[in-house]
């Protein structure tokens, strides 16, 4: 019989990747950690973590072992968290592009008025997060996942724009550049993904732009709006997030350069009072933001 110790030791060498990490992230010291990583490999019968360029990596043929931990983690979150009467309280963890989470922050804010037992923890990274393994609720997604177990729904269709400030504007008429226009590009370096995702690929973003050369890239679209704000050049921007300022100005819309906007909720957490109510406001803000649009 494995304790549960030993499993939350198990999960957290196998996300941090090494004994310290990994010890924080149990709340442990560092030798309790490496007895437990040993019982359990002693338990199992054979080495579970083979040493990978300086971090510790699971072995193939224990793909089953971290895939059965991560379902017992899900029900001991699901246990701990639960409510007989199913009331909408308790922590949400939600993914986001950093766009939308600007772009949703007054909504939020209504939505937490009025259900004030729930709490958000909104995270913006910049790579596709494994909602099982990272214990995710809900992930907003600007591109359809191929891979995973959680469930889909489209939330809205992204358009772009080619934006720039009005001081870039008057710089370009004053002074013409022969060689083009000054582009800001995204490029995102993942860390891992379940789908690809072209708008947050420079050469997609360099297919509906106008010709001229690169003078920053950045990871960010909050970033890329700074920077186009700023003067520094033109940017193919998402609509939400260049008519959500009246520091950029619209050159021209580009049709072909859509993008589907997706939502992933996990299996067994997403199925929750509050995940549900959460999602239902997911759906209903950016459905009246696409008649806004029409």
């Amino acid at each position: 019989m494995f304790s549960w110790d030993l499993i939350r030791s198990f999960l957290a060498l196998a996300r941090a990747g090494t004994f310290e990490g990994a010890a924080q992230l149990a709340g442990v010291d560092h030798s309790t950690l490496r007895r437990r990583i040993q019982s359990l490999e002693q338990h199992v019968g054979r080495p579970v973590f083979t040493r990978c360029n300086g971090s510790y990596v699971l072995l193939p043929d224990s793909a089953a072992l971290l895939e059965a931990a991560t379902a017992m983690e899900t029900s001991s979150r699901r246990f701990a968290e639960a409510d007989l009467h199913d009331a909408p309280a308790g922590k949400l963890r939600v993914t986001i592009i950093d766009v939308f989470a600007d772009w949703l922050a007054p909504a939020v804010s209504a939505f937490l008025a009025e259900h004030p037992g729930i709490t958000l923890d909104i995270s913006t990274e910049d790579h596709f997060v494994d909602l099982e393994r990272e214990q995710v609720d809900i992930a907003i997604r600007l591109a359809r996942p191929v891979r995973g177990k959680g469930r889909l729904r489209k939330l809205a269709d992204v358009r772009f724009s080619v934006f720039a400030s009005p001081a870039h504007l008057a710089r370009r008429e004053a002074a013409p550049n022969p060689a083009g226009e000054d582009l800001l590009l995204l490029g995102v370096h993942f860390l891992h993904r379940d789908h690809d995702c072209l708008a947050a690929d420079a050469d997609w973003m360099l297919q509906h732009l106008p010709r001229g050369r690169i003078v920053c890239t950045t990871d960010s679209y909050m970033t890329l709006r700074r920077f186009c704000e700023a003067g520094l050049g033109l940017a193919l921007l998402p609509d939400i997030l260049g008519d959500h300022t009246d520091t950029l100005v619209r050159l021209h819309a580009v049709p072909e350069a859509t993008c589907d906007l997706w939502l992933v909720v996990h299996t067994e957490t997403g199925s929750t009072r509050r995940a549900s109510l959460f999602t239902d406001f997911l759906v209903r803000t950016f459905k009246a933001h696409e008649r806004l649009r029409a």
